[in-house]
């Protein structure tokens, strides 16, 4: 039942394809490109086709999709297309580049490799050797929410991982590091940081805590490093806190952008994105037996 739920709005997905094989950034019946969405839909589009690959309109709207993704990359490696905010390439697209290198291999196209090489290189050239990570916000100088934060950690690990770039991986986890011991010392999650890691914790981000955990928990099983799946366990829980229980379903199960509500991340809000990331964060957290 949920794959054939899942085959549905990808399909869905595909009638809202853009004709060059984008899909649109903001609300629904927006016509500008987003590289960002299109990346991440790639994803979920590739893991559909998994499962069915003999859906061929999925299959072709995947390919189509890819290979405009890629074309739209600069030769140095930057999407400056397709922009959240108009010329400003942030370091979260980071997870955009990992998630179309996973297109890619679901697809077979091995040929996409070397772009997005250069893609991941100009990400991983916003994290310093010190675990430093510039332009992790939504505009230029602005503070990154935990969410757009664990975004680039998070693509960065991947993409990394895939390309056998140790560099970057040691140098997500110093940022990891630092990000425990601040928890640590606060025992809180600021709901943004600043590129020096100074935190603002007049709110925070349940969304980016349940990213965080997902980042933590990947990050520890890989490394076989138990006090990182620790700190998972209690992002996990700082995100599973605020989730909202409500006799609306509207609302029900939901987490808010902010805590408070009128905090600065999606104000009086419940993104869907959110409850996305907890279902990641505690799918993550069971044992292998219980998946």
């Amino acid at each position: 039942m949920l794959v054939a739920m899942a085959r549905r709005w990808a399909h869905w997905l595909l009638e809202i394809q853009q004709p060059y094989g984008t899909w649109s950034g903001g609300y629904l019946g927006g016509q500008a490109p987003s590289v960002f969405n299109t990346a991440v839909i790639l994803d979920g589009l590739t893991i559909m086709l998994q499962r069915v690959p003999d859906d061929i309109a999925l299959r072709d709207g995947a390919e189509r999709g890819l290979s405009r993704l890629v074309a739209m990359l600069d030769a140095d490696g930057a999407w400056r297309q397709g922009l959240y905010t108009a010329g400003f390439v942030p370091a979260y697209h980071a997870y955009a580049v990992a998630a179309a290198v996973r297109a890619a291999e679901r697809l077979s196209r091995p040929e996409m490799s070397l772009s997005l090489s250069r893609a991941h290189a100009y990400c991983a050239s916003y994290l310093s050797a010190d675990g430093m990570l510039s332009c992790a916000g939504f505009k230029p100088g602005r503070w990154a929410f935990t969410h757009t934060l664990a975004y680039a950690l998070q693509g960065l690990w991947d993409a990394a991982r895939y390309f056998s770039d140790t560099s970057t991986q040691q140098r997500v986890l110093k940022a990891c590091k630092t990000l425990q011991r601040l928890w640590e010392r606060k025992r809180r999650i600021a709901g943004r940081y600043s590129e020096d890691w100074r935190g603002d914790y007049s709110f925070t981000c349940p969304v980016g805590n349940a990213q965080l955990s997902v980042l933590f928990r990947t990050l520890g099983r890989q490394t076989a490093d138990r006090e990182l799946e620790t700190w998972a366990d209690w992002a996990l829980a700082e995100a599973v806190k605020h989730q909202r229980w409500s006799k609306n379903p509207n609302i029900c199960g939901a987490l808010p952008g902010s805590v408070p509500f009128w905090g600065p991340y999606m104000r009086g809000r419940y993104p869907n994105w959110a409850a996305k990331f907890l279902l990641d964060a505690l799918y993550l957290a069971l044992s292998p037996a219980e998946r």
